[in-house]
């Protein structure tokens, strides 16, 4: 599962596809404790004091045995000059009649309004706090919609001062197996693609088909859900990196 790029996507047609489950709620929580919520900063040298924004794009690939089974693809990636995602819907969710792809659709969508109202020119200072406070927001503005996804979301912020310079930096937070992977060129424009960062994986109990995930649901699925549940995996699950953006 790549950052914006589909959980889905195949290296060879004959790559056999691990379906992923919904985690119930007091089997994430038992292992927050495990997932200790990281914080990292990678600095590095910074020459020149300019502003920066995101040129991206997305590419999306069902997996052959997917498509064979029938299933829609609940992936969803978000591309704008501050802030680049990809959400990846938990597919065992449509078996209950919910539509896999609708969390994170509007998860995504609510990040991408968030981080236009607290980054973009003319935004209020201090309007932006950080991305988990961000992704927090966004999951809390998405109710009642049912559904359960992962998450990784990467926040360009212009607005960052290191010894009283401007120093735009990348904010990433992850929540499950989705990923963001850095490269740079360190020798020079001719030198080859290095990388520099990467977002680790959280599973529960290492099982690859047991992510942990940002979901809301109803008794159907899990009668011991409530959102406050999700709330805590994004405030103590989630692992959140700063790394220096060029």
């Amino acid at each position: 599962r790549g950052a914006v790029a589909s959980g889905g996507t195949a290296r060879a047609l004959s790559m056999h596809r691990t379906g992923t489950f919904f985690v119930e709620a007091n089997a994430q929580r038992s292992n927050l404790a495990n997932l200790r919520r990281e914080n990292q900063h990678f600095t590095e040298l910074y020459q020149r004091n300019k502003p920066l924004c995101f040129s991206a794009a997305a590419y999306q690939k069902t997996h052959p045995a997917k498509a064979q089974r029938g299933r829609k693809d609940a992936d969803v990636t978000l591309q704008t000059p501050s802030v680049i995602g990809v959400a990846d819907g938990v597919s065992q969710i449509e078996d209950f009649g919910i539509d896999a792809s609708r969390l994170p659709k509007e998860l995504l969508g609510r990040c991408k309004a968030l981080a236009e109202q607290q980054l973009l020119p003319g935004s209020p200072d201090g309007a932006y706090l950080g991305p988990m406070p961000l992704v927090r927001q966004a999951y809390q503005e998405t109710s009642p919609t049912l559904g359960s996804t992962t998450l990784a979301l990467s926040v360009l912020d212009n607005g960052t001062r290191i010894h009283g310079k401007l120093h735009p930096m990348i904010a990433v937070i992850s929540v499950g197996d989705c990923g963001l992977l850095v490269l740079r060129r360190l020798s020079g424009e001719d030198s080859r693609l290095t990388p520099v960062f990467e977002t680790e994986m959280q599973r529960i109990g290492g099982n690859v088909g047991a992510p942990l995930q940002l979901a809301r649901v109803d008794a159907r699925i899990d009668a011991n859900f409530h959102d406050g549940i999700t709330v805590e995996v994004i405030e103590k699950g989630s692992s959140v990196h700063c790394v220096s953006a060029y």
